[in-house]
């Protein structure tokens, strides 16, 4: 979930210091109004200490909390580049609020966080206005400096003339980006000839350039000016409540009511609007697309680039928009459903027209983040035929929102695999490699889909106490060759049926060497009625608490370490910090006796033998096979480029390197096109919530409406999945070995039913 502390990060990433900088004193008449917060805020905040204390799965109080680690993790989420505060106010903080913090978190009072944040808020205001001074001035860019952008991991500044030094080596670098930007050192796009010497801009042409990222620069600036100016309490509250949650584990999270809403409609993919989605361009709320079959496109009076000017609830009175958050224009669209709001529209395509559209609300399905399937025609590895292998692509696991009956992910994949089956594929990859989780129910109900009964998953709570989740639904619907496509970014969720499907040897795990890593249980825990009742409120903030570990049914814990694939490929992933060791306050692995369990003979299992035939043949092809030298000359040119934290701020040295770099980038996308010729035929395969809400939508458009049957035709690819594309091969061997392996127990009249 994206964080509105995420504009402060971009802020502290970007902006830029002048000669000198003002004091507060000396810059009171721009500084901004202090923010406060409220008592629904307070109490929130004493809720929330005590919440953390009875269901965190640590059950340490907030007074066990280290003050001074949580005061610089506040910081750092105000100021992640160390651009602001100074090494002294740092020592201020501590000195200040250390002794009392755990006093001040326990009683609810916010005085510490509003404080930082006040003096961060009028630093940067401040920072802002100097920096569009300093954009007026004159850049060098023929002098051997360096910097280093990323200061994540650097000291802050000791002084004001440290700082100074800093902002202005940023600000050159800033400015010279976007000089680069407009610099072409190739021929037109199709082109492969780009020189790595290239002439520097004569200055009249170089001129241009400075004045275009002046211009660019003074727009995002003063953009970010306003953004921060709008920053509101409950923003400030939301960032320094959830430092304080993550210094328990990284996926103990706060949430206000806002941003409580916000995960609820993540969770379901779902919510009550009218269809649209938008944008803010330079303070005009924009619509830039609308979501199929919803109310706004429905209507067909709105369009994409139409511009709202103002909105108004059923027949009350406008409000004007221009200029407003677009997170607040938000909140005043939404509303309940088949209620209804106007809009007074600056249509795109005429913008002297004005003109008012009447919407009903309508709860909205995001059909885009549900799961969707892709059937492939993969030659067999004698080449003498084709075998039809299905692709199912779950983006999480996601539950029914109130009122469905039957939303899940858990439905949609038995829907898409029955599909799948009516068109005779002979093996299924499910691809988790983007899905970080979801609904511990629905990973236990998906990994039972595949087995007749048996464990899915162990979890263990603070006492210790183990409780084991079995599927006891003998169904199965698919009893073929089953491979899960992963990476580092599969987590949670997709960890529990990937090691489960492993630990049954019902599955075949491939892709980056190990899962993400996250081995625990969160509950979504409300803020309770005595607290509801202080502040005379129905709306109920939340907090995401970690409650439980899990366990796969072998007894070992996913917690760091993840899944391991059982046929791995290289990937720029294991050069990243994107796993879960890699996360502060990350709770250790640990391991719980296995759970004891008989499953039917009968039953599909992975044999050993086959296994080891498996990995030897892709381990071949990953040898002699041209995409993965490919593959691998990405991953190492990327882990070079990542590696390098220091630049030049020298014209000419940049200038050759964009050369270098564009002159290799274009040989892989060149190399990239020829490959895609080496995918294999294929057609989607789509859920029929997700078709109808196409055929609705094309018929509003007045578009015609054919039916294609069960698999759809798709656009060609322009490149080729290297990770998939091996799972098609993998599979397509697994299906060559068990038809051999049905050949020889024929003849032999052997009994025995492993695969």
């Amino acid at each position: 979930m994206k964080h509105l502390s995420n504009l402060l990060v971009a802020l502290a990433l970007t902006l830029l210091p002048a000669q000198s900088f003002l004091s507060a004193d000396e810059n009171a008449s721009a500084k901004p109004k202090e923010l406060e917060p409220s008592k629904l805020m307070q109490v929130e905040a004493s809720w929330l200490a005590q919440a953390l204390q009875r269901a965190h799965y640590s059950k340490v109080s907030v007074e066990k909390v280290n003050p001074e680690e949580f005061l610089e993790t506040y910081m750092k989420r105000l100021d992640r580049q160390r651009l602001y505060f100074l090494q002294g106010d740092r020592d201020k903080y501590l000195k200040d609020f250390v002794p009392t913090i755990a006093t001040y978190l326990k009683q609810g009072n916010l005085f510490p966080g509003f404080r930082i944040y006040n003096d961060y808020r009028t630093r940067a205001v401040a920072r802002l206005s100097w920096v569009l001074q300093r954009l007026k001035g004159d850049f060098k860019f023929d002098e051997n400096e360096t910097f280093v952008p990323d200061r994540e991991k650097l000291p802050w500044a000791k002084n004001d003339e440290e700082a100074n030094e800093i902002w202005e080596k940023r600000l050159k670098y800033e400015m010279l980006a976007e000089v680069l930007n407009q610099i072409k050192v190739g021929g037109d796009e199709n082109s492969t000839d780009v020189s790595e010497s290239p002439e520097l801009p004569k200055e009249e042409k170089l001129d241009t350039y400075l004045s275009e990222a002046r211009k660019r620069l003074s727009k995002r600036y003063e953009r970010w000016d306003k953004n921060i100016r709008e920053f509101e309490a409950s923003d400030v509250q939301e960032i320094y409540l959830t430092a304080l949650t993550q210094m328990f584990d990284p996926h103990t999270t706060f949430l206000n009511i806002k941003e409580r809403d916000k995960f609820n409609q993540s969770m379901h993919n779902t919510f009550v609007g009218i269809g649209a989605v938008l944008t803010d361009e330079d303070g005009f709320c924009t619509i830039k697309e609308l979501l199929p079959g919803g109310p706004a496109e429905a209507s067909r009076e709105l369009e994409p680039e139409d511009v709202i000017l103002k909105v108004a609830q059923g027949e009350g009175e406008y409000v004007d928009v221009v200029d407003m958050k677009l997170s607040k224009i938000v909140e005043l669209i939404k509303g309940p459903k088949n209620t209804v709001v106007r809009l007074f529209i600056k249509p795109g395509k005429n913008p002297t027209d004005r003109k008012t559209v009447r919407i009903t609300r309508d709860r909205i399905k995001l059909t885009a983040n549900l799961a969707s399937a892709t059937i492939h025609e993969v030659p067999s590895p004698e080449g003498d035929r084709t075998l039809p292998v299905g692709v199912i692509m779950l983006p999480s696991f996601y539950g029914a929102a109130p009122g469905e009956a039957k939303a899940k992910a858990s439905d949609d994949v038995e829907e898409l695999v029955g599909k799948l089956k009516e068109l005779g594929v002979q093996g299924i990859v499910l691809d988790l490699r983007r899905n970080g989780g979801g609904f511990l129910s629905e990973a236990v109900s998906l990994a039972g889909l595949f087995i007749s009964r048996g464990p899915v998953v162990q979890v263990k709570d603070t006492s210790g106490k183990i409780r084991k989740k079995f599927d006891f639904d003998p169904k199965i619907i698919w009893e073929g060759p089953l491979a899960l496509l992963v990476s580092r970014y599969s987590a949670s969720a997709s960890e529990i049926v990937a090691g489960a499907l492993q630990n049954h040897k019902r599955a075949l795990i491939i892709g980056d060497k190990s899962t993400h890593g996250k081995g625990t249980v969160q509950s979504m825990i409300e803020m309770n009625a005595p607290y509801l009742y202080a502040v005379k409120t129905k709306k109920r903030s939340a907090a995401k608490i970690t409650i439980q570990k899990y366990y796969l049914p072998l007894g070992t814990s996913t917690q760091n370490v993840g899944v391991t694939s059982d046929i791995s490929m290289a990937s720029i992933n294991e050069f990243l910090p994107i796993g879960e060791a890699d996360l502060p306050h990350a709770m250790e692995w640990d391991e719980i006796p296995a759970v004891n369990y008989r499953r039917p003979a009968q039953e599909f299992r992975i044999v050993p033998d086959n296994l080891k035939r498996l990995l030897d043949s892709s381990q071949k092809r990953q040898k002699d096979e041209e995409e993965f030298s490919h593959l691998q000359t990405n991953v190492d040119w990327y882990k070079g480029k990542r590696e390098q934290k220091e630049f030049s701020l020298n014209l000419a040295q940049r200038l050759s390197d964009k050369a270098k770099d564009e002159s290799f980038s274009k040989q892989l996308n060149e190399k990239m096109k020829l490959l895609a010729d080496k995918s294999f035929p294929s057609k989607r395969i789509r859920l029929e919530v997700v078709r109808n809400q196409d055929r609705r939508s094309r018929e509003v458009r007045g578009e015609k409406v054919e039916d294609e049957g069960i698999a759809e035709k798709m656009d060609s690819p322009t490149d080729l999945d290297i990770r998939l594309h091996e799972s098609l091969r993998i599979m397509s061997d697994w299906i060559q070995i068990r038809a051999d392996s049905a050949k020889v127990a024929k003849s032999e009249k052997d009994p025995k039913k492993e695969s």
